[in-house]
């Protein structure tokens, strides 16, 4: 298996992730809803940027979650199917920082909303 490397890799990683999250059961209702036409290149712009250095992405990805009424555990069910996806697909040092930053992610998303739901 190959490294994430380019953005075409980035595209395959975020269009399989976001396939699964609409197949859950759990997770997926949050995002029925959604524009995928916007959200999608906006995801993808996000981890281009994260793991290929890429500028382009100007944003808060938080703002755009912390108002679906998804809470912490949600979180754990996230970040199983992006690690799922990204072992699926590649494997490589890329790869491990994709995986290192999306439970950073789902760490601080969790942090955020407990510190929400307290008040």
């Amino acid at each position: 298996m190959k490294d994430i490397t380019n953005i075409q890799d980035i595209d395959l990683l975020v269009d399989s992730f976001y396939t699964k999250v609409k197949k859950d059961t759990t997770i997926g209702p949050f995002f029925k809803n959604t524009n995928w036409e916007h959200h999608l290149p906006r995801m993808k712009e996000f981890w281009y940027f994260i793991l290929l250095d890429k500028p382009g992405f100007k944003g808060n990805i938080y703002d755009s979650h912390s108002n679906r009424n998804i809470k912490s555990p949600h979180f754990d069910i996230w970040l199983t199917l992006f690690c799922e996806t990204v072992n699926q697909n590649f494997e490589g040092v890329v790869s491990t920082k994709a995986i290192d930053k999306a439970k950073e992610l789902s760490m601080l998303f969790s942090w955020k909303l407990e510190q929400t739901e307290g008040k």
